[in-house]
């Protein structure tokens, strides 16, 4: 099948495309263009790529904020070459998707896992439930958890006399999403912490998504 080339140079226009149902950024070019765009006029729902992430959604029409805690789940184990338009279909049949986020990589494959945020707790619960070990090709089972458990990122290194609302402005500052912070006061000098503090965010996602921000020792 000879693919045009208008593909590949929508992708170069900077992303602004001129004329409405332009394939946007992250679909154009991608080995299964077709199936993808297939899969948004079929749905109406939108797509994006940012941050090393393609974002499907939400829903056509959405109103009002998107749903709280305990409405997304974690889904590990996908091969490399399954995208969108194969695990929309598997994930719909539980309930409303209110967005799907695909993590990717530079060369266009999945990196293994996504998030699936549902309209309704009960719709997650049934995920976990009934798409555990989904058998998405042959031989090959999903692996797919709640994933508000994982809220949590330990920090180290923080200097000792640093407080408790420092510490947050500061993690606020470079990442989204922050709830809580807990310090533990050294023993020895109940004015200093112990030189780490736990980081609760409102979801796991944004609990990723710090943590990848954080990682590379970019921060001080």
């Amino acid at each position: 099948m000879s693919n045009p080339s208008p593909s590949s140079s929508s992708k170069a226009s900077s992303g602004h495309p001129q004329h409405h149902g332009a394939i946007p950024e992250g679909v154009a070019g991608a080995p299964n263009e077709a199936a993808l765009v297939a899969l948004m006029e079929r749905s109406g729902y939108g797509m994006v790529q940012e941050n090393g992430q393609r974002k499907y959604g939400p829903p056509p029409g959405w109103q009002g904020p998107s749903p709280p805690r305990g409405c997304e789940i974690f889904v590990g184990k996908i091969p490399r070459d399954v995208y969108e338009d194969e695990l929309v279909p598997v994930f719909e049949t539980v309930g409303r998707i209110y967005e799907m986020r695909l993590m990717m990589d530079f060369d266009g494959k999945n990196r293994g896992y996504a998030f699936v945020m549902y309209t309704q707790k009960h719709e997650a619960k049934r995920a976990v439930r009934e798409l555990n070990n989904f058998e998405i090709r042959p031989g090959r089972l999903l692996g797919v958890c709640s994933s508000v458990d994982n809220c949590r990122l330990f920090i180290g290194g923080i200097p000792k006399t640093k407080k408790r609302e420092e510490i947050l402005e500061e993690v606020s500052k470079v990442t989204e999403g922050v709830l809580d912070v807990i310090v533990y006061a050294s023993a020895a000098d109940k004015m200093k912490n112990r030189g780490f503090a736990f980081v609760e965010y409102e979801s796991h996602r944004a609990a990723a998504m710090a943590r990848r921000k954080l990682m590379p020792g970019r921060i001080q």
